[in-house]
């Protein structure tokens, strides 16, 4: 059976809620990805991790996983010069999920992963679940980042190291090479740069390691005309098979643990 609820019948769904099941959500966005990659690739990617890892709890466990359709509008403000860029503002998303949320477990589904791939999303997204656990204390929510999962892989793997982790760089890059190849074209990939407001330090090669201490902050610059922060050429598909392997299994083992919390 497929695990894309939209593919199903209503009668299909309900049978589900009568075994142990939880259904992902994913949550992309519309926005630039350089001049090599589809403006697309935060919906696709998200969905294309969500739908392998329920498929492989489905057939190694025999647990039911539904993965909802994606939700491809998000917060893009930072890219809104760019043509294509296309959003809502963070309040919209915030209402958007928790009435999403909101119908699965009014339908009786209790376990509910919503899997952001795009960086804007997590504000917007903790906030929504906040208020849903609010609402409904008995509920199993989780927010998920597939940016950041599969991280034990990346080391050493992503020859730029932790700056090529960023937006249409060479992990992103590399995975579309394996989602979508026939919309990745590298030879008209511009190799942008990257301008800081604050130190490393605080923020993360990258500009976006919320662990350091800034939960937030603005002014990150250099993408300006390029679209991307870095050099997405050094991007390779053996790279992208092995880093989205690794995001799949760590998304199956936490639908695992969600649908069966450890004692």
């Amino acid at each position: 059976m497929t695990v894309r609820l939209d593919e199903m019948s209503w009668p299909e769904v309900k049978e589900v809620l009568n075994k142990p099941n939880a259904v992902i959500l994913p949550i992309g966005s519309t926005e630039q990805h350089g001049a090599h990659l589809p403006v697309n690739f935060d919906s696709l990617c998200g969905t294309y991790i969500a739908e392998h890892a329920a498929q492989k709890v489905v057939d190694e466990h025999k647990i039911s996983v539904l993965v909802a359709p994606t939700i491809d509008y998000a917060e893009v403000s930072l890219h809104k010069m760019f043509p294509g860029t296309t959003g809502v503002k963070a309040d919209t998303l915030i209402r958007v999920i928790v009435d999403i949320v909101g119908s699965f477990l009014d339908q009786g589904f209790n376990n509910i992963i919503a899997l952001s791939s795009h960086r804007e999303n997590d504000c917007p997204l903790e906030v929504a679940l906040t208020m849903i656990a609010d609402d409904y204390p008995r509920a199993n929510v989780f927010a998920v980042s597939s940016i950041d999962i599969g991280f034990d892989a990346r080391p050493e793997l992503v020859k730029a190291g932790t700056p090529g982790m960023g937006h249409a760089l060479e992990v992103e890059t590399s995975m579309a090479l394996v989602i979508e190849p026939q919309n990745v074209h590298l030879d008209k990939a511009i190799i942008g740069s990257r301008e800081l407001p604050l130190s490393p330090r605080y923020i993360g090669a990258t500009g976006k390691d919320t662990s350091k201490g800034i939960i937030y902050c603005s002014g990150l610059k250099g993408f300006e005309k390029s679209g991307t922060f870095g050099d997405p050429t050094m991007a390779s598909k053996e790279e992208g098979e092995k880093i989205l392997s690794a995001k799949i299994s760590d998304l199956a083992d936490i639908i695992m643990q969600v649908v069966k919390p450890q004692k």
